[in-house]
């Protein structure tokens, strides 16, 4: 019989179709007049014997192989929902599809929103991109209504935006060693070998590690005090998170010597001191500060700051697990395990395990105790690796969406004019919007 799909013309045996009768091709040998014909092809010429289908004719080459081979082969580049159409229209099934197909093709139509997922991430990315670069220049044109703003604009460059300039990339470098140096020397204060006591007792600070510390404390505050002198908007500026970090990492100092002031002049008040020690204790977080000079930090913040849901998930699955684990852990060690004798002492060890610490403090011993804490491992290592790739992908969208801002940010010259304008789509970016107006329209 001769068939034409679309154009495309070809003479198949009558023997290859019956092989499978229940096929579109297959049934029309089956049939026995020009009306039942036409309901299973859109035309017929009774002259030439040809069956006309209103079809693909480049997909078909796919249903010839099949009924010569007996199996269906999908190429990458196809759209598996419109070869999914096509088959299903001929009546083949998919168990037909070889294996050396069939992963990638289940695969991609079981997964049809990752390459839009991909695609729409990308597209976020541009567009946030963009609107932080507007408040970028917004802020940098603020500076041509102040006094000395081309100036005061320079500073604030290298100040904000290290890789900025020559200048940027001192200030960046002498700030990262001023904050590792003060981590270290605090990390050093605690051995026994650099501890002084004085007459009373009472441990004092190495007076070299003092100098240090004091050295560090006069940079940080020259530092907060130099940004905030050049902000573009003084209301606005500690409500950035990196400017609220370097305010921490000088108040404990500052409150430190308050308290201290204040311990001196009334003895009654010594239980201050120990409100210092801790303050003292504090100056760890200024390992927070390199997060301004470090990409992967600031994403890694973001990433936090904008996957609450994710983590929520996360600590409401182990919660989950902990409390199941450790009822049955106590059930089975309550009467011959001191240590799991109680529910939050199952708790504690429940948790270790889970999140597959296992500090080994607490064990259980019965064979029906072991079995137990194996599922609660295997438990938890299923359970901390489900939200993970959505971390991940949140991550990875604001490290790129990071590293646009910055180049952009570094391409940008104020004084001559700007060396290269951000690369953005504005179709897509007016598209986005637009979207996102009709999707607030469509809740109200």
């Amino acid at each position: 019989i001769s068939i034409n799909v679309g154009g495309f013309k070809k003479k198949m045996r009558s023997n290859t179709l019956l092989r499978f009768p229940e096929t579109r091709l297959g049934k029309l040998l089956s049939c026995h007049s020009k009306e039942s014909i036409l309901e299973l092809c859109d035309d017929y010429d009774d002259t030439k014997n040809e069956f006309y289908f209103d079809r693909n004719p480049e997909l078909f080459p796919y249903v010839l192989h099949f009924y010569n081979t007996g199996k269906l082969h999908v190429m990458g580049e196809l759209c598996v929902f419109s070869f999914s159409q096509e088959i299903e229209y001929w009546g083949i099934n998919e168990f037909f599809i070889d294996s050396c197909c069939s992963y990638s093709y289940h695969g991609r139509k079981m997964e049809p929103d990752q390459e839009k997922w991909e695609e729409q991430s990308d597209q976020e990315s541009t567009t946030s991109s963009f609107d932080e670069i507007l408040a970028f220049y917004n802020d940098a044109s603020k500076f041509d209504k102040q006094p000395f703003g081309n100036i005061r604009r320079q500073l604030w460059l290298a100040l904000d935006n290290p890789g900025y300039s020559v200048l940027s990339r001192i200030f960046s470098v002498l700030s990262i060693v001023v904050v590792l140096g003060s981590i270290v020397t605090m990390c050093l204060n605690s051995l026994p070998d650099f501890q002084i006591v004085d007459s009373s007792g009472n441990p004092e600070e190495d007076p070299r590690f003092e100098i240090v510390e004091h050295f560090g404390i006069a940079w940080f505050t020259f530092e907060l005090v130099a940004r905030f002198a050049v902000a573009p908007d003084f209301l606005k500026f500690f409500k950035h998170a990196l400017n609220l970090i370097d305010l921490m990492s000088i108040l404990p100092f500052y409150i430190t010597l308050i308290v201290n002031l204040v311990v001196e002049s009334s003895p009654t008040l010594a239980n201050l001191g120990r409100v210092a020690q801790v303050l003292r204790l504090m100056r760890i977080f200024r390992i927070l500060k390199l997060a301004r000079h470090s990409t992967g930090l600031r994403s890694l913040g973001a990433t936090l700051k904008y996957s609450y849901r994710e983590v929520g998930l996360l600590l409401l699955y182990l919660s989950v697990g902990i409390s199941i684990f450790s009822v049955v852990a106590y059930t089975i060690e309550k009467e011959d395990n001191e240590g799991l004798a109680t529910i939050p002492a199952c708790w504690w060890w429940a948790t270790v395990s889970m999140t597959t610490v296992g500090y080994g403090d607490v064990v259980p011993g019965s064979t029906a105790g072991k079995l137990t804490a194996s599922a609660c491992i295997l438990a938890g290592i299923l359970v901390v690796v489900l939200p993970i790739t959505l971390i991940f992908n949140k991550f990875s969208h604001f490290y790129k969406r990071q590293k646009q801002l910055e180049s952009a940010m570094r391409s940008c010259d104020f004084g001559d004019g700007m060396k290269e304008v951000p690369s953005v789509n504005l179709r897509d970016y007016y598209a986005y919007k637009v979207k996102s107006l009709m999707a607030s329209l469509t809740n109200m």
